[in-house]
């Protein structure tokens, strides 16, 4: 707050800055969605230079327009006039998750200069986009002095908030340097070093006097630019997606990232070019998986597996992507499918999201389901249709587990026998809870809702002393559970009795130290539920 009264008072600034001003006061904190329907904001700052000297260039013409290839939904356009100190300024509302714009203009010459810059709002209800130009213009006529700098943000890594100051004014006659900050703060050093205390978007002001060798009187320059210091950088994540020796034609690319163990689900890129290069712009730094797959449409739908970064086909087993600067080299190269049977065998089935109320289960589409045999080799795979539906023929009568391949789920396979007394089975049923995918075979669709036991969410989580879970039970059985660690070791093992009705299953933790863990429940050696929990 202190340092905003600094700029508004301090500083002259134009009435669209004060107005950015108060709009950073309500930044709020991370966000995954757009609430109540409210507009995000894109801010976007620009200035215009010579590329001579640096001064700036005033009333010079900029044209803004959205980039209906990156979001064919964002339509905008607008030209702006650069003010005395070579800026422009634009405030976009916009309602969609993520866009791109389009800033052009032209130099003396006529010729075009142009550049795009993308935004995203998974991080907040606002974003500031800067895009400077740096024009030829006609010859001076004279020798013009002109202030001038760059500056440079934590070049060590170390802090943020951290600003490297070049001068770059175009004499070797300056007697004095003094710089303003815009936090009132100032500086007589030539190239210092600045670190602001709070995050926000500064006007910093280098004012130079030189001493003229032809006049011998002192002349003054000044020039302003604009910094927006924040905590937090954004950079750009993309590579090339193939299958075989090709790029893939047509298809998707996710992306997710890790928060606090969990994965969210950011952004999709579908592939429109031939060349099957994916891009994910404006990304905070942190940690993310990167997941590509074939659409129906392509030619080799069902051919390749979903591919992870690292080339892997399990979620478990991909590469983080450390993401903190830029980089389109996080290439994918698709697992092929072996699949060479002509068999009388046939698996359908039915995969869901489990819902806890009365109402139908809401079918998940386009899932990987997975067919392996008794080696762990992958025989075929197929993906659910929109109403949850898949289908796997043509197949060898043998033993075989099925798979449902879903990111940030842990999946329990189901193992299915194929012999000449069952060569089809038609009631295969997945469910994919919050932490996990479980799967039953049912003599016929009308049992897929009579389930002996019925599973409710851990409490309280995160949990410190003791940890419980309601099992709803229509016939008495005999329980084993186990806790593994976010890692996969074996903590602890137990078995319970359970007696028809509700039975409130209680689970000493205290033994626990903090961290993610695993809760696994077996009936007859058979795992019928998985629950993530925390410890505080």
């Amino acid at each position: 707050m202190k340092r905003l009264f600094f700029i508004l008072n301090r500083i002259q600034l134009t009435g669209w800055v004060c107005g950015l001003a108060i709009l950073l006061l309500c930044n709020p904190v991370f966000s995954q969605g757009n609430v109540n329907n409210e507009k995000y904001k894109v801010i976007l700052i620009g200035q215009v230079t010579r590329l001579d000297n640096g001064a700036p260039i005033k009333d010079h013409e900029v044209i803004i327009s959205s980039d209906s290839t990156y979001e064919p939904q964002f339509i905008y356009t607008k030209k702006l006039i650069t003010d005395h100190e070579g800026f422009y300024y634009d405030t976009i509302n916009f309602e969609g998750l993520k866009g791109a714009l389009n800033i052009q203009t032209f130099d003396v010459y006529e010729d075009p200069h142009d550049t795009t810059v993308y935004f995203r709002f998974n991080w907040s209800t606002d974003v500031i986009l800067f895009a400077n130009f740096k024009l030829p213009t006609k010859p001076l006529p004279v020798i013009n002095y002109q202030a001038n700098f760059v500056f440079q943000n934590d070049p060590a890594g170390e802090n943020n908030l951290e600003y490297h100051f070049t001068d770059l004014t175009n004499s070797s006659n300056v007697i004095s340097w003094y710089w303003n900050f815009g936090d009132g703060t100032f500086s007589s050093e030539q190239n210092p070093i600045h670190v602001y205390d709070e995050t926000g978007v500064y006007r910093v002001t280098l004012t130079v006097k030189i001493q003229s060798p032809i006049t011998h009187k002192p002349i003054i320059s000044s020039i302003v630019k604009i910094i927006n210091a924040v905590n937090k950088e954004y950079f750009h994540l993309g590579g090339m997606v193939m299958a075989d020796y090709f790029p893939i034609d047509k298809g998707e690319a996710y992306l997710y990232k890790i928060e606090n163990n969990e994965l969210v689900l950011i952004d999709t890129s579908y592939f429109s070019d031939v060349y099957g290069f994916y891009y994910f712009y404006q990304l905070i730094e942190g940690d993310y998986i990167v997941k590509a797959d074939l659409s129906p449409t392509s030619y080799l739908f069902n051919q390749f597996h979903a591919t992870y970064y690292s080339n892997t086909i399990h979620w478990m087993d991909a590469d983080t992507i450390k993401h903190h600067q830029t980089n389109f080299e996080y290439d994918i190269s698709m697992v092929p499918v072996e699949e060479n049977m002509t068999g009388s065998g046939k698996i359908e089935g039915l995969i869901t999201h489990s819902s806890n109320s009365k109402e139908k289960a809401i079918p998940a589409e386009n899932v990987e389901i997975i067919l392996f045999d008794n080696e762990n080799n992958t025989k075929k795979i197929c993906h659910s249709n929109s109403d949850g539906e898949f289908s796997l023929d043509l197949l060898d009568l043998q033993l075989y587990s099925v798979y449902a391949e879903v990111t940030g789920k842990y999946t329990f396979p189901l193992n299915i026998v194929l012999d000449h007394n069952t060569s089809e089975i038609s009631y295969i049923y997945l469910t994919i809870g919050n932490y996990q995918v479980n799967g039953s075979v049912s003599s016929g669709i009308d049992d897929l809702n009579a389930d002996r036991l019925v599973f409710g969410e851990i409490y309280p989580n995160p949990a410190d002393n003791n940890l419980f879970l309601d099992v709803q039970m229509h016939e008495p059985s005999s329980l084993d559970y186990s806790i593994m660690s976010s890692s996969g070791q074996l903590i602890e093992e137990q078995s319970v009795y359970a007696p028809v009705g509700s039975n409130p299953l209680q689970i000493d933790i205290r033994q626990l130290n903090s961290g993610v863990y695993l809760l696994r429940i077996k009936e007859n050696n058979n795992i019928v539920a998985a629950r993530k929990f925390f410890v505080k």
